[in-house]
């Protein structure tokens, strides 16, 4: 079959003013299809690299004109199929009917054509299924093309279940072959294996013809970019001249959607509702479970990391639980269903608490002459949050507005614009939901200097914050911001550290919602490589901002927020030391004692380098990657200390000889399946890469979203090889050319960042990058 792609949109981007640059040439999404057999008309994958999702509004508007279609062709109106009792009552279920219209599909030796077989036998299936009670969606209700992307965006957007798409095989010059397979996704989960095991085994026992299996296929689009559990059924093969003679009785397609019908019913399961998959929760959380299945339940056991909270011997299974108490991070939610006869089943979600992530805060930020200021905020809710801007200016003076952001979208708000020109401030920003704020900056700094910086602030104000780099030598200006947003004085301790120790210690009081501005080259002098421990008798935020020339030639700047603690292993997803890029670590040594600090180097080719470097108590070393790892390495790397410590990773280039610059980045000090970037833009003049460390040993399965602030919503699924490192070009992945923000959730632990290289309005060049937010760091 011929694989078609969704129409793409134009659509113009408001905020940014337009820039010229350049383009880069690296590693885009491999297209669907390109790995795999194909023995007929394909089954399923879309041609397209990116496969887009219609916004929230259109979604709603699509599945309402879906629905209004399905009851007029079933007969069967929307309300009474869900008020019909039966054992798959609640139960939604999204059949699909391979093919259709100008799609054939396979063909029989006497023209029989596939499209047709399919939707009879879709069609007695979903009879079927609303007989004992689902609700059912089809793909197609005649002879109609739907492309593939347009069959699994409608399972997503209605929240189906269970997607089952019938389908009949065919081998090309091989007539005596026959056979029943089902198929599921490479990845696919336990609930897609159990569905396709029961379903392959009907099929079989139905009509006893040579069981071929279960199928892994990575290129079929409807079980890949689906969101629930998706099988593909082959029951048998339409090449086959007696086959097809039996598919032209449909008192025998009646009986294969029995058998599929029973492989539906047979397995006893359960699935969750609620929390919604890969969504943020905070506060009071609502799980609801479905349980399928007509055996007899003795009870529900609800855990939580393997501690029971609630169990259950009746329906409806919904309980809520508070989550105001918890802990920022990915928690384990269990389902166990026990039943009369001994039997069990489970389901797994995972709880996402992002309780902290309803406020940020950032020390930084200015809109004197040559800067523009920007702040980016990722909603990543199916509601619209509100949020509240305070402006805290040094004069003591704030400003507030608020704002709101649509669900699934992200915003951009001109931050000279909103306060005037020539004010230095710090930005406190509180919301209804669980969002990601990032804070960008474009600059011409003392005139000469382009470039631009990101940070990602921090959602907790702490008492204690560390920097591992620092430089006061020739072409380097280092500041430290201080910001108080306590109601009262805070009184700070600023340790600069040094490769020979201890170099001078600083005490400041911080006015209440206020910050403060250091000039480290001042305090310590020239040509000092400078780590800094800061510390508060109140929680607050610190942030360091360096501007540079560096060696003469790479002007920009970069900004870190300071990390809150000292841990025994970093990570960095991104890393390059080919020609024009120059890498280096910074390792700051807070204890007492010497730390004895290995280094592993993961490339993108799957390779591991091991290294090691003794620091000082109360000190700072530099690692130069370059000279350590090698040259012209696309690579990720993990730190680990005997004790803990603090790393920073610092990259100047000159790329493609179009943008000069650098960037710095605090390591992340825990992998996480959910990640979240709340800027980006692939207008002209802008670069946006991914890249994505997975540093365990096994393969693992990422789910890459774009978030438009126009409403629409991007989204594509790519596997990561363990020990290694992936780059993704965003740019090829948006047909777009507007600010967007980023969620990747993966089906293991990772680490993620995103560099930007840029021509801002077409004359300050540089990059920045972000490593993202995780609820759990």
């Amino acid at each position: 079959m011929k694989r078609k792609s969704g129409e793409k949109m134009a659509l113009l981007r408001t905020g940014r003013p337009p820039c010229v640059g350049a383009g880069r040439t690296g590693h885009a999404f491999p297209a669907e299809g390109e790995s795999g057999e194909v023995r007929k008309g394909d089954a399923g994958g879309g041609a397209k690299r990116l496969a887009r999702l219609t916004s929230p509004a259109a979604a709603r508007l699509v599945l309402v004109l879906v629905l209004a279609l399905l009851s007029v062709a079933s007969g069967l109106p929307g309300q009474a199929r869900r008020a019909r009792a039966g054992s798959l009552s609640g139960w939604k279920f999204c059949v699909d009917a391979g093919h259709g219209g100008a799609e054939s599909g396979a063909v029989g030796p006497t023209g029989l054509l596939e499209k047709d077989v399919n939707l009879v036998v879709a069609r007695k299936l979903r009879d079927l299924l609303v007989a004992e009670g689902a609700e059912v969606l089809m793909t197609r209700e005649d002879d109609s093309t739907v492309s593939i992307t347009q069959r699994w965006q409608m399972a997503n957007a209605w929240e189906a279940d269970r997607f089952i798409s019938i389908h009949h095989n065919a081998m090309e010059n091989a007539p005596s072959v026959n056979g029943t397979e089902t198929l599921v996704y490479t990845y696919a989960g336990q609930e897609s294996l159990e569905l396709a095991n029961s379903v392959q085994a009907e099929l079989v026992a139905e009509f006893g013809l040579p069981n071929r299996g279960i199928v892994r296929r990575s290129d079929v689009g409807v079980l890949k970019n689906t969101n629930m559990p998706a099988i593909l059924t082959e029951a048998s093969f339409i090449s086959n001249p007696e086959q097809e003679r039996l598919l032209r009785d449909e008192a025998y397609l009646a009986r294969e959607a029995a058998a599929i019908m029973r492989g539906i019913r047979l397995p006893s399961s359960v699935t969750f509702i609620y929390p919604r998959r890969n969504r943020v929760s905070f506060g009071e959380v609502q799980v609801s479970l479905q349980l399928l299945g007509n055996d007899s339940i003795e009870r529900v056991d609800l855990y939580l990391e393997d501690k029971l909270l609630f169990s259950r011997s009746a329906a409806p299974y919904d309980f809520l639980l508070d989550t105001s108490q918890m802990e920022d991070g990915t928690h384990a939610l269990k389902a166990l269903v026990r039943y009369a006869g001994g039997g069990t089943a489970s389901a797994s979600r995972d709880l996402i608490v992002a309780n902290d992530a309803r406020n940020w805060y950032f020390a930084e930020g200015t809109t004197r002459r040559g800067f523009e200021e920007w702040l980016t905020v990722l909603n990543p809710n199916l509601q619209e949050a509100e949020i509240s801007v305070t402006y805290a200016f040094d004069n003591g003076q704030t400003l507030q507005r608020d704002y709101r952001v649509a669900e699934e979208s992200r915003l951009s708000i001109d931050v000279n614009r909103e306060v005037g020109p020539d004010r230095d401030l710090s930005l406190m920003v509180s919301s209804t939901l669980p969002v990601v704020v990032e804070r960008p900056m474009y600059f011409l700094y003392k005139g000469s200097w382009d470039g631009g910086h990101v940070s990602g602030g921090t959602t907790s104000p702490s008492e204690t914050w560390f920097f591992a780099e620092g430089y006061t030598g020739p072409g380097f200006e280092e500041w430290l911001c201080l910001l108080n947003p306590q109601d009262q004085p805070a009184v700070a301790r600023v340790e600069y550290l040094s490769q020979e120790g201890l170099l001078l210690l600083d005490e400041l009081v911080l006015p209440p919602r206020r910050r403060v501005t250091v000039d480290v080259n001042r305090r310590v002098g020239p040509d000092r490589e400078v780590s800094m421990r800061v510390t508060a008798d109140r929680p607050i935020v610190a942030e360091r901002p360096v501007y540079f020339l560096y060696h003469g030639r790479y002007a920009g700047g970069h900004v870190a927020c300071g990390a809150a603690q000292a841990a025994s292993r970093w990570y960095f997803a991104e890393g390059y030391t080919g020609p024009g890029f120059e890498e280096w670590l910074c390792l700051l040594n807070p204890q007492p004692e010497p730390n004895l600090v290995r280094i592993t180097y993961q490339t993108s080719d799957g390779k591991n380098l091991q290294d090691e470097e003794l620091v000082p108590p109360h000190s700072r070393r530099t690692v130069d990657v370059n000279l350590r790892a090698g040259r012209d390495l696309q690579l990720s790397v993990v730190v680990e200390g005997e004790k803990p410590l603090v790393a920073e990773r610092v990259i100047y280039h000159d790329y493609h000889q179009w943008c000069r610059g650098g960037d710095v980045v605090t390591g992340v000090r825990e992998t996480s399946r959910h990640w979240y970037f709340a800027e980006g833009y692939t207008g002209p003049g802008f670069e946006d890469w991914l890249c994505l460390q997975n540093p365990g040993g096994e393969d693992v399965e990422a789910e890459i979203t774009l978030h438009f602030e126009s409403g629409e919503v991007l989204q594509e699924k790519v596997r990561l090889p363990g020990r290694s490192r992936t780059t993704l070009y965003l740019n090829s992945m948006s047909p777009y050319q507007e600010g967007m923000a980023i969620s990747v959730h993966a089906s293991g632990g990772i680490t993620a960042e995103r560099p930007v290289y840029f021509r801002y309005r077409g004359a300050w060049a540089g990059e920045h990058t972000s490593a993202g937010y995780s609820p759990d760091q």
